[in-house]
């Protein structure tokens, strides 16, 4: 009998003590790092615990907004005050090299190396300039103009949903290809060097696998091979520095990194809470048949009684019709040139919410076929989220669908929710809104500080993440991948995804109240994110009511509509509403600060933890996926590590280096709190027509979001022991625009 098993008695303090006799060092030739950097190490303990409530109210913002600390201005507030004191550059839209300068006291500057970044060269046409300027809304449309979209000049699909072309049409060439060599192709050099093409994992971690590849030889599991543990133990002492919220902690640290909780609770908090909802009769159907088909007769019995308001699905069914595929068997499989194959899937994931707010896979189709019967569904052998843990580690099947259930929603989040509806579409109303919009309109005034270097972020995105990485991590094409692409961004739905309808489309309360329920102490997201939004929004409406007394004002201002059908149509986005009252102003815009903030902040600050350990969350699958669920049933340990990018050193450093970049932490002069400190202090001794109802909105602004630190830290706190902490959405460190 294996010791795990004999001993399995013992109380878990024993259990380990006697472990300890028993287990194997690590590896003594690989580095050991020094004392002070191991006691800084992020551990399962730490991870999981929150700082005390008087530790946590110490760093929370001031009380009074008077006493907040300005580390520097908002770059948005600041150059919105420079314009409105006509402290600006004015460009010559025929050469952006040519300025008239301020009326004020600032000089021209000089800019030094235009051509190497994204940043430099916005700044040289005026699209993103450091210090602000001024253009008329006729310059402007020269200036922000689309490109083509859905289809290019010669008629071929475009790749990308409708954006900034970066140099405007009458502008000389050349500077477009000064930064295409310069930019991209060095970009592209870079990434070749740093991972070259797939060969195994070479240096030290090479070394360290190969080892314990011999010692399994000589006296462990020799058909086994590298195991799933031995991942584990490399994660624990070869890790980048933390630079992100989590303090450079991850997933794979946590002891039951892999099991059912941990799976279930990254639906509510982990890197896309964004996208489960309530299970419809239909699914309900197709999974209840499933478990007859497949012996299940205990599932088949739970769903029969089962209230359908408690089942959600994560569904990626749409996968084939999202990437152009119209065989809805057929697989989806892709090696690119320099790589190893990958094959990616469309799982579908049934989870069932307790009243107790425990979230509990049921049964995961690893991949839909055009209908269940013609997929692989396998179900959880635990019925609840009491039963024994026990077996969670050796049900190699169960931990497959789980993985399979993770490469759909690393697909989904990156590429839809958080590249494309996020990224993208602000980047749509960002191009409409300088085309339609005069600078010192209020909307514009308030939209602007949400844009700083988003635009030039999503151009290096466009330029480099996407045809560089992200299509050698997916098992899709290119074409696929820009296919899968244009189709979040068609079939998003602007009104529908605001906070309260996105929740109620969901399943979910839409009121603070609803979600008090303890049904929902599990989902912070959900609280939070509501939270915000109407923060926001109240802000939002006090300033539009004073330009905008009444619903009449609104259809009057040609700006206000112009904007609406501009994003309505040149930005392909009939989603977007008709804007004829106060309330549909105020929220439309509120949407617009919640994409460039809150959303974007929930969706890309949480990658590191998540994703950096990439066996929890691969990008793709390294082995075709069973055709049968007797074949499934049959897997084990080497059949999961085979599916893994555990030997793939190209795919393995990129999964794992994009999480790391994306997820560094929010500098605290560019958080949502230092935004409503800085308009406050712009406008703290104003006295003009309207700046007391702006100094106001700000202060309350700040009141608001400074008691929200406090209740988003309860809100955590309130989910069930041993839950990772979810903090991302303190407006301390919420980005107050798409920054990274």
């Amino acid at each position: 009998m294996p010791l795990e098993q004999s001993l399995s008695w013992l109380p878990d303090k024993a259990l380990a003590f006697v472990r300890s006799f028993f287990q194997r060092p690590l590896d003594p030739s690989l580095p050991t790092p020094p004392r002070t950097v191991a006691v800084g190490r992020p551990s399962q303990r730490s991870i999981l615990k929150h700082r005390s409530e008087k530790e946590h109210l110490a760093d929370i913002a001031p009380h009074s907004v008077r006493d907040a600390p300005l580390p520097s201005f908002d770059p948005g507030i600041f150059d919105n005050e420079m314009r409105k004191l006509r402290l600006y550059y004015t460009i010559d839209p025929r050469n952006p090299s040519l300025v008239r300068a301020p009326e004020g006291d600032i000089v021209e500057g000089t800019y030094m190396g235009t051509q190497q970044t994204f940043a430099s060269l916005f700044d040289v046409l005026g699209i993103e300039p450091t210090l602000p300027r001024h253009a008329g809304l006729e310059e402007q449309k020269k200036l922000y103009q689309y490109s083509a979209y859905p289809t290019n000049a010669d008629g071929t699909p475009a790749n990308y949903p409708p954006h900034l072309q970066h140099v405007p049409q009458d502008q000389d060439v050349n500077i477009l290809k000064i930064f295409n060599a310069i930019g991209v192709i060095e970009m592209q050099v870079l990434l070749q060097k740093i991972t070259p093409d797939e060969d195994g994992f070479l240096g030290r971690t090479r070394e360290w696998f190969l080892e314990k590849a011999r010692a399994a030889a000589f006296g462990g599991d020799p058909e086994s091979g590298i195991t799933i543990q031995d991942v584990v133990d490399y994660n624990k002492y070869h890790r980048k520095f933390g630079t992100d919220i989590t303090g450079g902690g991850n997933i794979g640290l946590l002891d039951d990194w892999y099991g059912d909780r941990r799976f279930a609770d990254q639906q509510f908090t982990g890197t896309n809470p964004t996208t489960i909802t309530n299970a419809t009769p239909g699914w309900i159907l197709e999974f209840a048949e499933a478990a007859k088909a497949g012996n299940y007769r205990q599932w088949a019995a739970v769903l029969a009684k089962a209230d359908a308001k408690s089942l959600f699905v994560q569904d990626g069914s749409y996968f084939r019709r999202a990437v152009g595929v119209s065989d809805a068997r057929a697989t989806l499989h892709h090696k690119q040139p320099g790589s190893a194959d990958c094959w990616t899937v469309g799982a579908v994931s049934l989870f069932q919410l307790h009243e107790d707010g425990k979230l509990h896979p049921i049964a995961i189709c690893i991949d839909y076929k055009g209908a269940m019967a013609e997929s692989v569904t396998v179900f959880n052998r635990r019925l609840t989220p009491n039963d024994s843990v026990r077996g969670e580690k050796t049900d190699w099947p169960w931990r497959y669908a789980k993985t399979c259930a993770q490469v759909t929603d690393w697909m989904r989040h990156e590429l839809a929710v958080h590249l494309t509806l996020s990224h993208f579409v602000e980047e749509a109303i960002i191009v409409a809104t300088n085309r339609a919009i005069p600078m010192d309109h209020p909307v514009y005034r308030l939209l602007y500080p949400h844009w700083y270097k988003t635009l030039s972020l999503n151009a290096a995105g466009r330029a480099t993440l996407v045809p560089q990485v992200m299509v050698d991590l997916v098992g899709i094409s290119p074409d696929q991948c820009y296919s899968f692409l244009r189709d979040a961004y068609d079939t998003y739905d602007f009104v529908g995804s605001y906070v309260p309808n996105d929740l109620s489309r969901r399943g979910f309360p839409p009121t603070q109240d609803g979600l008090n329920h303890p049904r929902y102490k599990n989902y912070p997201y959900a609280k939070n994110v509501l939270a915000l939004w109407t923060a926001l929004r109240t802000y939002v409406k006090s300033i539009l009511q004073v330009p905008f007394p009444t619903d009449a004002c609104v259809v009057a201002d040609d700006a206000v509509q112009a904007w609406a059908a501009e994003v309505q149509t040149a930005a392909g986005m009939p989603s977007f509403p008709a804007l004829q009252t106060v309330d549909a102003l105020a929220d439309a815009v509120t949407m617009c600060i919640h994409i460039a903030s809150p959303f974007h902040s929930a969706v890309n600050y949480l990658q590191n933890f998540y994703q950096v350990f990439v066996i929890a969350k691969p990008p793709a699958l390294c082995s075709a996926p069973p055709p049968t669920l007797a074949q499934l049933r049959r897997y084990a340990e080497p059949d999961l590590v085979a599916a893994l990018p555990i030997h793939r050193q190209r795919q393995w450093l990129l999964a794992a280096q994009v999480p790391w970049l994306l997820s560094f932490r929010v500098e605290p002069d560019r958080s949502l709190l230092n935004y409503a400190a800085s308009e406050w202090h712009v406008y703290r001794h104003k006295t003009g027509e309207g700046d007391a109802v702006v100094r106001d909105a700000s202060e309350r602004l700040y009141g608001e979001l400074r008691a929200l630190q406090k209740r988003f830290y309860w809100n955590s706190r309130a989910m069930d022991a041993g839950s990772v902490p979810y903090m991302v959405l303190d407006p301390g460190v919420t980005a107050v625009s798409i920054l990274i």
